[in-house]
């Protein structure tokens, strides 16, 4: 191959390599660079979250003495009453008295005398229930001539009760039963039951004022051989009767109290005869448990023969005790 030909492809490559080559580094130059002026930058100062620091408690002030005013003292404290549970304003209670007598003599004749009674209601807001009792008794001793009697010169007692239901702020019904004894009358036992329609024409804390009027059955037993009645002698007597009644009680003072009843009891028909009955007693309060009282018990029996006489009254002094006021 001729040499010549291999020149010129040598020449080339030798091109190509001495580019592909790093240029060589400048010498450093003895003359300073020149320095451009430095940009102006903003600076922005991030946003800061406020905290929220507690201040620091101050000591109070110390208080500035006021103007010293006089002293007064304060009032005592005023005690209020309790006020009573309505479970016992609705509820029922007793309440009344119990009274005892008793008398001696003593001489041409000794004797003496008792008396008990007994005077009570149970009281509820719509009704009352009422009791009673009396009892008396007489005893005598003389000597004649060395001989000593003694012997029973009365005993009776009586004892009863009624009930009553308001059926308004005025009007009452009721329906009772009363039972008796009589040794001066021979009457054994006298049985009566009632019923009938009452008012109240007074209903106040110290005032109570009541009329009734109704009918009652009465059936009477005798001792011994009977007793002369609406014209023959009898054991047994019954008969209807229609009663007419009334019934109070008063504070007159503190603690003194008048109560009194009186009922009529005329014969349903012609000649059977008319009964009443007084009941009156005045009480004078001694303590809180204790009274004075004087009562006056009445009675009428128009049938009555002799030798028992038609009216029968009796005045009766002593002491009663009080319970449930």
């Amino acid at each position: 191959m001729n040499h010549f030909l291999w020149l010129p492809l040598l020449l080339a490559g030798g091109t190509v390599l001495a580019q592909d080559k790093p240029a060589p580094a400048a010498a450093p130059s003895s003359e300073p660079l020149p320095i451009s002026e430095p940009a102006a930058v903003t600076l922005t100062a991030p946003a800061v979250t406020p905290v929220a620091v507690p201040e620091a408690a101050s000591e109070p002030a110390p208080p500035v003495p006021a103007a010293e005013a006089p002293s007064v003292p304060a009032p005592p404290p005023q005690r209020v009453p309790p006020v009573a549970p309505l479970q016992l304003e609705t509820a029922g209670r007793w309440a009344g008295d119990f009274n005892a007598g008793f008398s001696l003599s003593a001489g041409n004749t000794d004797g003496h005398s008792l008396n008990f009674s007994l005077d009570s209601t149970y009281t509820r807001p719509e009704d009352k229930l009422s009791l009673f009792a009396n009892y008396l008794e007489r005893r005598t001793r003389s000597e004649t001539n060395g001989v000593v009697t003694t012997g029973i010169t009365d005993l009776q007692w009586r004892l009863g009760s009624r009930y009553d239901r308001n059926l308004s702020e005025t009007e009452f019904g009721f329906v009772g039963a009363e039972f008796s004894h009589d040794r001066v009358l021979d009457l054994d036992l006298r049985s009566v039951l009632s019923t009938g329609l009452g008012w109240h024409l007074v209903k106040e804390r110290d005032d109570l004022w009541d009329v009734y009027a109704g009918l009652s059955w009465r059936e009477d037993y005798y001792a011994g051989d009977g007793v002369e009645v609406d014209g023959a002698v009898r054991q047994r007597y019954s008969t209807g009767e229609t009663l007419f009644g009334e019934e109070s009680t008063h504070e007159l003072a503190r603690g003194t109290r008048f109560k009194q009843r009186f009922v009529l009891y005329p014969g349903l028909l012609l000649g059977k005869g008319n009964r009443a009955t007084l009941d009156a007693g005045l009480q004078v309060d001694l303590n809180q448990t204790l009274s004075l009282s004087v009562k006056l018990q009445g009675r009428y029996d128009s049938l009555a023969q002799a030798p028992a006489e038609k009216y029968d009254l009796y005045l009766i002094t002593g002491l009663s005790v009080k319970f449930g006021r």
